[in-house]
């Protein structure tokens, strides 16, 4: 394994791909895994200089380059990249991104800065069913009931962008999804895994973002699951989602802790913004 590897979300707009870095996974010389932010500083929260910019170019964007692609921790194959899309250089919006080419089957969602050493595994990531999405609001919505919010309230709640899959081996399907709840005063968005436990489902995160600007949103957090995939060859996959900021975005990447069951955060940062 290479000492530093970088992941990257896959954005794809018709027929052209991008990836855009979300963490630098380091395993260092003695191949002890830990996660280091891109470009070793969360964005925009400095200025960058010219030799920043240059950094990430020279290290993974040089045109011809070959990126592993994946799509729900399976390994899809290969992608190159095509050229660089950094903007920045001379202040203003922030955009770490690079044009790929892909011609293989399927749609990436993730990439790494190698090509051999994440082997991935099958894909198990399917749409939720009804049932399972039923089950994912009843847990979010008693969480939030726990929580404080009024009931009738989160009558009107909605979950979003469910989805079922296998996130460790020998463990049952997850969902994963938000739910959000709107009023007059707030929005409060619960990013959540729901998990079976002695035959049970439970949540094994729940990650509370509150709004409280609802008319223009300058506070917004809107979470989104990205994808999972097992950066570090231990067996379980980790979870990316992106982060949806006023003028800005962001990743955070989830890694499970059996002893406890549940889920924490291993980064949060990386993309861009204005």
């Amino acid at each position: 394994m290479p000492e530093d590897v970088a992941i990257f979300a896959v954005g794809h707009e018709g027929k052209t791909f991008s990836i855009d870095p979300v963490v630098i996974v380091h395993y260092g010389a003695d191949q002890r895994f830990r996660t280091v932010p891109a470009l070793n500083s969360p964005l925009p929260s400095r200025d960058w200089t010219e030799a920043d910019f240059n950094k990430i170019e020279n290290s993974f964007y040089k045109p011809g380059t070959l990126v592993s692609v994946f799509s729900s921790g399976e390994k899809l194959g290969t992608a190159t990249v095509l050229t660089s899309s950094i903007e920045g250089r001379d202040g203003g919006c922030i955009d770490l991104s690079a044009v790929v080419t892909y011609g293989g089957i399927g749609k990436p969602l993730l990439a790494a800065s190698t090509t051999s050493e994440i082997p991935g595994h099958a894909s198990t990531r399917r749409a939720a069913t009804t049932a399972e999405t039923a089950m994912l609001r009843r847990l979010a919505t008693q969480w939030l009931i726990d929580y404080g919010i009024d009931k009738q309230l989160l009558q009107r709640g909605s979950m979003r962008h469910v989805v079922s899959t296998v996130l460790r081996e020998s463990s049952g399907r997850a969902l994963v999804g938000r739910f959000d709840v709107v009023s007059k005063h707030a929005i409060h968005r619960l990013f959540a895994i729901a998990e079976r436990h002695r035959g049970q489902y439970r949540l094994t995160l729940a990650d509370l973002e509150i709004q409280h600007d609802v008319e223009d949103g300058t506070d917004k957090t809107e979470r989104e699951y990205i994808d999972q995939l097992d950066m570090d060859n231990d067996g379980q996959d980790e979870v990316i989602a992106s982060a949806s900021h006023y003028e800005s975005w962001g990743y955070t990447v989830w890694k499970f802790y059996a002893n406890e069951r549940v889920w924490r955060q291993a980064y949060r940062g990386g993309g861009g913004g204005c």
